[in-house]
């Protein structure tokens, strides 16, 4: 008899270990989508910022044009960068898409695993009931492009999203290192 409970609190002790690692994976998934997700973030943001810079320097050009041929490049000059800038905030929106999908994959493996001490404190360091995928969607002008209509975007729309973006990027970047280090404190304890 004595035998069959060392044998069960073995079994339990590595059930225990698997499910635990099962846990650490998909913590060290999320984060690497996040950190991915912030580097196609820095990449958006440097194209952002060069289209909104052809577009301001195009239309210093057409200044010197006379009065309705301006008025037509210059229609046609915002509407072409326009296009290029929320398309760019539509094809990095992708990223978007796969850090919300791990977190909801993280999300189920912690409740899935909440007996489990390391699971409450993975779910209060990530703050999991409170992710909010809205604070990664920041942009003031440029959003209507997912919802099938076009503004036209000066130059200062653009750069008063390009701002925000980086203003959250920094924001975000500081919450992944902090999230970081409390987890290796985690695993080292």
């Amino acid at each position: 008899m004595n035998e069959l409970q060392q044998e069960l609190s073995r079994t339990s002790a590595s059930y225990n270990v698997n499910r635990k690692k099962q846990v650490f994976n998909q913590v060290n998934n999320f984060l690497k989508v996040k950190g991915d997700f912030l580097t196609l973030r820095e990449e958006a943001i440097k194209k952002l910022q060069n289209c909104c810079n052809h577009l301001e320097s195009s239309i210093n050009k057409e200044r010197n044009t006379i009065g309705s041929i301006r008025d037509i490049k210059t229609f046609k000059l915002t509407d072409k960068y326009t296009k290029e800038f929320q398309n760019t905030l539509v094809k990095y929106n992708d990223g978007l898409l796969e850090l919300n999908k791990n977190y909801y994959s993280l999300k189920n493996v912690v409740q899935e695993n909440k007996e489990l001490e390391v699971s409450l404190m993975i779910k209060n360091i990530l703050k999991l009931n409170s992710f909010n995928l809205d604070k990664y969607k920041i942009f003031k002008f440029a959003t209507n492009s997912q919802e099938g209509t076009r503004i036209q975007l000066n130059s200062n729309m653009m750069a008063e999203d390009i701002n925000s973006l980086k203003k959250n990027l920094n924001e975000l970047k500081l919450e992944l290192n902090q999230e970081k280090n409390e987890l290796n404190n985690l695993v080292t304890v």
